[in-house]
Protein backbone atom coordinates (compact mmCIF):
# COMPACT_ATOMS: atom_id res chain seq x y z
CA UNK A 1 0.00 0.00 0.00
CA UNK A 2 2.67 2.62 1.29
CA UNK A 3 4.72 1.24 -2.20
CA UNK A 4 1.59 2.27 -4.53
CA UNK A 5 0.92 5.57 -2.87
CA UNK A 6 4.31 6.68 -3.08
CA UNK A 7 4.58 5.80 -6.48
CA UNK A 8 1.46 7.96 -7.05
CA UNK A 9 3.01 10.56 -5.32
CA UNK A 10 6.27 10.78 -7.51
CA UNK A 11 4.84 9.67 -11.39
CA UNK A 12 1.86 12.27 -11.17
CA UNK A 13 3.62 15.30 -10.39
CA UNK A 14 6.73 16.55 -12.28
CA UNK A 15 8.41 15.49 -15.34
CA UNK A 16 11.47 14.13 -12.98
CA UNK A 17 12.30 10.60 -14.14
CA UNK A 18 10.79 8.55 -11.00
CA UNK A 19 12.14 4.96 -10.33
CA UNK A 20 9.00 2.41 -11.21
CA UNK A 21 9.34 0.59 -8.15
CA UNK A 22 9.65 2.60 -4.38
CA UNK A 23 12.65 2.30 -2.81
CA UNK A 24 13.78 3.68 0.48
CA UNK A 25 14.51 7.33 0.18
CA UNK A 26 12.42 7.82 -2.96
CA UNK A 27 9.84 10.49 -0.82
CA UNK A 28 12.48 12.21 1.21
CA UNK A 29 14.26 13.02 -2.27
CA UNK A 30 10.72 13.94 -3.88
CA UNK A 31 10.03 16.18 -1.21
CA UNK A 32 13.80 17.65 -1.02
CA UNK A 33 12.90 18.75 -4.81
CA UNK A 34 9.77 20.03 -4.51
CA UNK A 35 10.53 22.37 -1.48
CA UNK A 36 13.63 23.64 -3.35
CA UNK A 37 11.66 24.44 -6.67
CA UNK A 38 8.94 26.02 -4.29
CA UNK A 39 11.47 27.95 -2.82
CA UNK A 40 13.28 28.94 -6.49
CA UNK A 41 10.42 30.01 -7.41
CA UNK A 42 9.25 31.94 -4.38
CA UNK A 43 12.41 33.86 -4.13
CA UNK A 44 13.41 34.30 -8.17
CA UNK A 45 16.29 32.43 -8.19
CA UNK A 46 17.13 29.64 -10.97
CA UNK A 47 19.25 27.60 -8.03
CA UNK A 48 18.57 26.89 -4.27
CA UNK A 49 20.97 27.98 -1.15
CA UNK A 50 20.61 26.93 1.98
CA UNK A 51 19.27 30.28 3.77
CA UNK A 52 17.25 31.24 0.71
CA UNK A 53 13.94 31.13 2.18
CA UNK A 54 14.68 32.64 5.67
CA UNK A 55 16.54 35.55 3.88
CA UNK A 56 13.13 36.12 1.24
CA UNK A 57 11.01 35.84 4.56
CA UNK A 58 12.91 38.36 6.37
CA UNK A 59 13.25 40.75 3.52
CA UNK A 60 9.32 40.65 2.46
CA UNK A 61 8.94 41.16 6.22
CA UNK A 62 10.77 44.18 6.30
CA UNK A 63 9.28 45.86 3.46
CA UNK A 64 5.73 45.16 4.81
CA UNK A 65 6.57 47.09 7.78
CA UNK A 66 8.34 49.73 6.06
CA UNK A 67 5.24 49.99 4.17
CA UNK A 68 3.16 50.04 7.14
CA UNK A 69 5.47 52.85 9.48
CA UNK A 70 6.05 54.96 6.41
CA UNK A 71 10.00 54.23 6.88
CA UNK A 72 12.67 53.73 4.75
CA UNK A 73 14.79 51.17 6.43
CA UNK A 74 13.71 48.81 9.18
CA UNK A 75 14.26 48.93 12.99
CA UNK A 76 14.10 46.14 15.37
CA UNK A 77 10.35 47.42 17.24
CA UNK A 78 9.31 49.90 14.59
CA UNK A 79 5.81 48.21 14.27
CA UNK A 80 5.54 48.63 18.32
CA UNK A 81 6.53 52.14 18.32
CA UNK A 82 4.08 52.48 15.29
CA UNK A 83 1.26 51.13 16.96
CA UNK A 84 2.11 53.03 20.12
CA UNK A 85 1.45 56.55 17.93
CA UNK A 86 -1.41 55.08 16.10
CA UNK A 87 -2.88 54.42 19.52
CA UNK A 88 -2.07 57.72 20.74
CA UNK A 89 -3.96 59.41 18.00
CA UNK A 90 -7.03 57.19 17.93
CA UNK A 91 -7.60 57.75 21.80
CA UNK A 92 -7.17 61.46 21.33
CA UNK A 93 -9.96 61.28 18.21
CA UNK A 94 -11.87 59.63 20.30
CA UNK A 95 -11.63 60.90 23.67
CA UNK A 96 -10.74 64.34 22.23
CA UNK A 97 -8.08 64.92 24.45
CA UNK A 98 -4.15 63.75 25.22
CA UNK A 99 -4.97 63.44 29.04
CA UNK A 100 -6.31 59.78 28.95
CA UNK A 101 -7.16 58.49 32.82
CA UNK A 102 -8.07 54.58 33.25
CA UNK A 103 -11.76 53.94 32.48
CA UNK A 104 -11.78 56.87 30.40
CA UNK A 105 -12.73 54.66 27.28
CA UNK A 106 -15.69 52.65 28.82
CA UNK A 107 -17.27 56.81 29.80
CA UNK A 108 -16.77 57.66 26.50
CA UNK A 109 -18.64 54.41 24.97
CA UNK A 110 -21.65 54.36 27.49
CA UNK A 111 -22.20 58.19 27.00
CA UNK A 112 -22.16 57.21 23.49
CA UNK A 113 -24.65 54.59 23.74
CA UNK A 114 -26.95 56.30 26.31
CA UNK A 115 -26.82 59.71 24.58
CA UNK A 116 -25.85 61.07 28.20
CA UNK A 117 -23.00 62.47 29.81
CA UNK A 118 -23.22 60.81 33.28
CA UNK A 119 -23.92 57.56 34.28
CA UNK A 120 -26.81 56.42 36.63
CA UNK A 121 -27.84 52.51 37.20
CA UNK A 122 -29.89 51.32 34.24
CA UNK A 123 -29.30 53.65 32.14
CA UNK A 124 -27.69 50.93 29.82
CA UNK A 125 -30.44 49.05 29.81
CA UNK A 126 -32.92 51.54 29.56
CA UNK A 127 -30.83 52.84 26.23
CA UNK A 128 -30.52 49.46 25.17
CA UNK A 129 -34.72 48.71 25.24
CA UNK A 130 -34.95 52.18 23.22
CA UNK A 131 -32.43 51.34 20.61
CA UNK A 132 -33.50 47.78 20.18
CA UNK A 133 -37.64 47.58 21.13
CA UNK A 134 -38.93 51.15 20.43
CA UNK A 135 -38.40 51.07 16.33
CA UNK A 136 -40.32 48.25 16.44
CA UNK A 137 -43.09 49.54 18.32
CA UNK A 138 -43.13 52.96 16.75
CA UNK A 139 -43.63 51.07 13.28
CA UNK A 140 -46.60 48.83 14.56
CA UNK A 141 -48.16 52.42 15.37
CA UNK A 142 -47.53 53.74 12.19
Amino acid sequence: FVSSCVRALTTTSRSWPCPQEYEFGDLSIYLDRNVKDWVKDYTGKDEYQVGDLSREVDKRIKVAVNSFTGKETYELGDVSRELNKRRKVWMKDFLGTDDYEFGDITKKLVSNFTGKDTYKPGDITRAAIDKFFAPRKRKRDE
